[in-house]
């Protein structure tokens, strides 16, 4: 299946001792627990990566494309309400 470059989509990135104000401020994206973050894109997983590692310099990095928001519990305060606004689910 072809992912359309307007569609958006969720990632889990996990960007382990980034800059956690620059990620927010040049994405659209939560902090779910220390270093571990949604972020909510109409990039590719290659192209938000890339950004990422070069926007935050993180010490580690794994970007994961989700099919619809997760279910979790014990994240941080407002994430769910954060993924709610952006999803049909």
């Amino acid at each position: 299946m072809t992912v359309s470059q307007d569609t958006l989509r969720f990632f889990l990135v996990f960007a382990d001792g980034a800059d956690e104000r620059a990620l927010q401020a040049n994405f659209d994206a939560v902090r779910l627990r220390d270093d571990l973050f949604a972020v909510h894109t109409r990039l590719s997983r290659s192209e938000l990566y890339h950004a990422v590692r070069d926007l935050c310099l993180p010490d580690g990095l794994l970007v994961a494309p989700l099919s619809a928001h997760p279910k979790f519990r014990g994240m941080a305060p407002g994430a769910l309400k954060w993924f709610k606004l952006r999803s049909n689910d």
